[in-house]
């Protein structure tokens, strides 16, 4: 696999990597854009944008994987938006260089958590989005969810000391352990109303963008396969929306076993998706009777 590295943007701030350019520098007429988790660099948690960028270029996917201004090598320049306008107005640059330098036309975009909250606000926004693969993205509790969370989590905690314990330090007061990193769920992710992530999941169905929801056990607010299409029962989810529950992976993917899994997914519904489709598509055009002046084509 051939990286490229560009630099790119309004303020020539922005730092990215290319892969999966043909011979002469072209890409692929879909592409893919992989937009980095919290503040961790392009290369995604434990590598996990370069594994799928190689397994994306060995059927000639062009992607793109690059740093948001402020992040990794990319100049804090510009970025004074709130965020996921900042990521939506610096994810569109990066289309626009795609399109500009290597012929690129279309774009499936990648996000793990935050990533997946910024690549879903983008493509709202921008018609040339035609695919979206979102990893541990906005979720909502369910009434089979909480049957779940009941048996599965808090019920087991009925039976052990330590958490009684724990349970009455706290209510005394005499709990004086600092918690070394934020409790799963602490973070500062602002998912949309139910109602309203429902009424833009139809405008992305209508406009025919495809969307692959990827959840894992890393997450507290997702604990079922089915869980997506419960949360949005009253949303046609049958053509363009799939879902997948990895119950035994965590957050991030840290284990290789769980990257490789995960590469596969992606990748497997990206050719399902797109290149398949795209073969389909010219193979019909060239198939097709070519009409002679004694033909009537139909306007």
């Amino acid at each position: 696999m051939t990286d490229v590295p560009i630099v790119f943007g309004r303020h020539d701030n922005l730092v990215g990597i290319v892969s999966g350019l043909k011979d002469d520098r072209t890409g692929s007429e879909t592409g893919v854009l992989m937009l980095t988790p919290g503040m961790l660099h392009n290369a995604g948690p434990f590598r996990l944008h370069v594994e799928l960028a190689q397994a994306l270029s060995e059927f000639g996917m062009t992607s793109l994987r690059f740093d948001l201004s402020g992040i990794g090598e990319s100049l804090a320049v510009g970025s004074g938006q709130c965020s996921l306008d900042r990521a939506a107005h610096e994810t569109r640059q990066a289309m626009d260089v795609l399109s500009q330098q290597f012929g690129v036309q279309k774009f499936v975009l990648f996000g793990l958590c935050s990533g997946a909250d910024d690549s879903f606000y983008t493509a709202l926004r921008d018609t040339r989005v035609v695919g979206l693969a979102m990893m541990d993205g906005f979720g909502y509790p369910t009434k089979r969810f909480w049957r779940h969370r009941i048996i599965s989590h808090f019920l087991p905690r009925l039976f052990r000391w330590s958490k009684w314990r724990s349970y009455f330090a706290n209510r005394l007061g005499r709990n004086d352990q600092t918690p070394n990193s934020l409790r799963v769920g602490d973070d500062i992710r602002e998912f949309p109303h139910r109602d309203e992530a429902a009424q833009q999941l139809r405008r992305l169905i209508e406009r025919d963008v495809m969307t692959r929801l990827i959840y894992t056990g890393g997450v507290d607010y997702y604990n079922y396969a089915e869980q997506f299409r419960d949360m949005f029962s009253d949303v046609d989810l049958e053509t363009n929306v799939s879902s997948v529950f990895f119950s035994d992976m965590d957050h991030v993917a840290i284990l290789r076993e769980d990257r490789d899994k995960l590469v596969d997914d992606v990748t497997s519904w990206i050719r399902e998706s797109f290149v398949d489709q795209d073969e389909t598509a010219g193979d019909a055009v060239h198939s097709a009777p070519v009409p002679t002046d004694n033909d009537t084509v139909p306007h």
